[in-house]
């Protein structure tokens, strides 16, 4: 497994103290691995440097159709990705072991109300928003995160989409911490009757992958708060889960999305999205992939886990699998052996629209037993801090080799 990349100076982590989220709090060989992984997160970040000083941020990163649901009916709805001033978590932390949206962001780099408002504008000027019943604005962080993204901002947003009747409800992203109940109330009371979604990484209910492998800083229980709260103001919640984090086999990553949506169910929501792992730059999972200590999931395992959530939850789990395109490049994305690869993203598509998983009857291809079977056969009997410890030490090794 030969090393590349640069070198990444490993600096202790400073623990979070501003944050709402519960700190991971495991044993003392625990903590020790969170900070390595923070650390290393930190360092890769840094390697970002500023953004380019040619960035527009009156003009959007995109926005792009995808199917939607609507009182149970697939509908289009319209993804927006603002250009943000990037999420504080990464700032502060080094940020999730797998998300690479900060390289497109300002960085830091304070972003107006003014420039928030004219690239929506800009998307208006664009698109017929009324021809979308769900409007989604992502802006690679945390909507209701001030230092983020002003309340203002927001709030002149909502009085645009005001001005569309066929707009039935707003999705937005944020972290639970980040997620003030006024600033909630205040985007809800702004959008006039129409539904709030807000979006979230929940990721896994398991702590030490949600924490050791992703460094998403918070617990389940934080995670039951949140949606109570959010219930308790009329506002949806929508967790994002996360298919293969780092330090996962490609069974054990199958496993924890069962048991989470199985623990999303209990809590009485019915709807999940699956975020796809993909290799962005200069994150934990780049630096894993770059060894040969990572691959994304297989599309079979898609499939698998599709399949047994129908056959587990029935009707009281509705699983979409979000499009693994993303607002920055991805350098891998899941994928089998290349021959039958279109066609099952394809049948990801129609299932998408129906969640009918008689969509993948008929699939097959000689990867899925030479390949995808023997992947899911792999164990590995080290405890999840035992792996993290291991592949870093790998890493450190592998940089002061290629030196």
């Amino acid at each position: 497994m030969p090393g590349t990349g640069g070198i990444i100076i490993l600096e202790k982590a400073v623990p979070d103290s501003s944050s709402n989220a519960e700190i991971f709090t495991g044993l003392p060989a625990e903590n020790n691995v969170l900070d390595e992984i923070r650390a290393l997160a930190g360092g890769l970040r840094r390697q970002n440097g500023s953004a380019p000083g040619n960035l527009d941020f009156t003009v959007p990163i995109g926005w792009e159709e995808r199917i939607g649901h609507l009182d149970d009916q697939p509908i289009k709805r319209l993804i927006i990705f603002l250009r943000s001033t990037g999420c504080e978590w990464v700032e502060k932390t080094g940020g999730c072991t797998m998300c690479g949206f900060y390289c497109a962001t300002s960085r830091g780099r304070a972003v107006s109300a003014e420039e928030y408002v004219a690239q929506f504008e800009h998307v208006m000027d664009a698109v017929d928003l009324g021809d979308y019943p769900v409007v989604s604005i992502y802006n690679d962080g945390n909507i209701f995160n001030e230092r983020e993204m002003p309340v203002a901002a927001i709030e002149k947003i909502c009085s645009y989409i005001d001005g569309y009747h066929n707009i039935k409800k707003v999705v937005v992203e944020s972290r639970i911490d980040y997620s003030p109940d006024e600033h909630v109330q205040r985007m809800r009371k702004a959008l006039n009757g129409r539904q709030l979604e807000v979006a979230f990484g929940f990721e896994s209910a398991d702590p030490q992958v949600m924490n050791l492998c992703i460094n998403k800083g918070f617990s389940a229980n934080n995670f039951d708060l949140f949606h109570s709260r959010m219930r308790s103001m009329g506002v949806l919640t929508k967790p994002l889960l996360l298919v293969k984090p780092p330090f996962l086999t490609e069974a054990e990553a199958i496993d924890d999305v069962l048991q989470t949506i199985s623990y999303c169910v209990s809590r009485g929501i019915d709807y999940v999205d699956l975020e796809v792992t993909t290799v962005e730059k200069n994150t934990v999972v780049h630096e894993l992939w770059k060894n040969n200590l990572y691959r994304p999931p297989w599309l079979w395992s898609l499939i698998d886990l599709l399949q047994q959530c129908q056959e587990r939850f029935g009707e009281r789990a509705h699983v979409y699998v979000s499009p693994w395109t993303y607002s920055v490049e991805s350098l891998d994305w899941a994928r089998n052996c290349g021959e039958c690869d279109a066609a099952i993203i394809k049948a990801i598509e129609r299932y998408n629209c129906s969640f009918d998983v008689a969509e993948f009857e008929g699939l097959d291809c000689s990867c899925r037993d030479d390949g995808w079977k023997e992947a899911t056969l792999a164990e590995d009997l080290r405890t999840i801090p035992e792996r993290i410890r291991e592949q870093l030490a790998y890493l450190r090794q592998a940089r002061v080799s290629a030196v």
